[in-house]
């Protein structure tokens, strides 16, 4: 049961980095170096690089390949 919950969190988080990307798409057709857009792809970055993270270890914890 964890780890579908764990799933369904990582769907959710990944359907919020996606909006996220959405929300600041605008910036990012502009090509203009600003606070918003340097902010925006700060916590996009950071909010990707900890979703890998996470679903690196929720594998190995939740799925773990066995030989």
């Amino acid at each position: 049961m964890l780890a579908y919950v764990w799933a369904v969190m990582m769907v959710v988080w990944l359907g919020a980095l996606l909006f996220g990307v959405w929300w600041t798409w605008p910036h990012f057709e502009r090509m203009r170096l600003t606070g918003e857009l340097v902010a925006a792809l700060f916590w996009l970055i950071m909010g990707a690089l900890a979703w890998i993270l996470a679903l690196r270890l929720g594998m190995a914890r939740y799925w773990p390949r066995r030989r």
